[in-house]
């Protein structure tokens, strides 16, 4: 099948940087690749673990540019929360691929587990914040963002899978609005994080923007807080249906009383259907970060220490 990578317990691949890199067994699938987790067997990194991502189809040429794009953009970003990229390579002649960190929880764990703390919570939701605000800087919409492809290390938050990216060309806005979301199964969004924009946009009613992200981040943030994502399923898995909320009762209790207004306030700011009304990631970063010092005192205060 061209469509299709399989490889081996053991098997290796070599990057461009010469450095092998041996399959120890395989993490999941999607849309355009497979993912591994490896082992360097050589060179600097030698007997470290590795993710590394395959792409496999090989039958849709416009798919494996938009693979290469997600990797050059990688390559381009020094932010400590966007996954970070070590090689590439090429197995087999057409099956371009990269090796990134290796990191195994992803935050819907987290969420899953109520592990977290208010004061972890809040950095998680800062961290964020700051990451879509790089991302604003570099006109890039990231699309995809879920519990699913944020990953969890030690107190970092770690935003992956920039598969669904989108570039905002700056003078080419015919470019913005009329581009076919080629590089995205479907209608290029996720099914229970949607956002009215993505919806818009794949009607061919309006341009899409970065604000996009910062109400799908709206969910993931809502969801850590609450354990559950305010979304409403759309009907019979239409993902053209208009976007519809669970009313704030639904999700707000679970958020602790002493900041459970200023918490849910920010969330709704940033769940505002119109994006010419949503605030930007670097007109959220503030406000977070005031709510996130007030926290870590009073954890402070009554622990001797702000995180466990």
């Amino acid at each position: 099948m061209p469509d299709w990578v399989n490889l081996s317990f053991q098997q290796g691949i070599q990057a461009e940087s010469d450095t092998w890199y041996n399959n120890l067994q395989r993490l999941g699938s999607g849309g355009n690749a497979v993912t591994y987790l490896m082992a360097s067997s050589g060179g600097q990194y030698q007997g470290v673990c590795f993710a590394v991502k395959v792409f496999r189809r090989v039958s849709m040429p416009d798919r494996r540019e938009s693979f290469l794009g997600e990797v050059r953009f990688l390559r381009t970003c020094d932010h400590p929360c966007v996954m970070r990229i070590y090689d590439e390579g090429v197995y087999r002649e057409d099956h371009p691929f990269v090796v990134a960190e290796y990191l195994p929880q992803t935050l819907l764990d987290v969420i899953r587990a109520d592990s977290p703390t208010l004061v972890e919570k809040l950095s998680y939701a800062l961290q964020l914040l700051s990451t879509l605000a790089y991302l604003d800087t570099k006109a890039v919409i990231h699309r995809d963002i879920k519990p699913q492809n944020i990953f969890v290390k030690g107190r970092s938050c770690v935003l992956g899978d920039f598969g669904l990216m989108k570039r905002l060309p700056h003078d080419e806005e015919i470019d913005v609005r009329q581009t076919t979301i080629k590089e995205s199964v479907g209608v290029g969004m996720p099914f229970f994080y949607r956002t009215p924009d993505q919806v818009a946009y794949a009607r061919g009613d309006a341009n899409l923007t970065t604000k996009s992200d910062i109400f799908q981040l709206g969910l993931v943030i809502a969801q850590l807080f609450s354990g559950r994502n305010p979304e409403r399923r759309a009907e019979h898995d239409d993902f053209l249906s208009d976007v519809l909320l669970e009313p704030k009762e639904a999700w707000i209790t679970q958020i602790p009383f002493g900041f459970r207004d200023s918490i849910a306030g920010l969330i709704e700011s940033m769940l505002i259907e119109d994006p010419e009304n949503r605030p930007t990631a670097a007109e959220l970063v503030d406000p977070w970060r005031g709510i996130f010092f007030a926290a870590a005192q009073q954890q402070s205060a009554l622990e001797g220490r702000v995180f466990r």
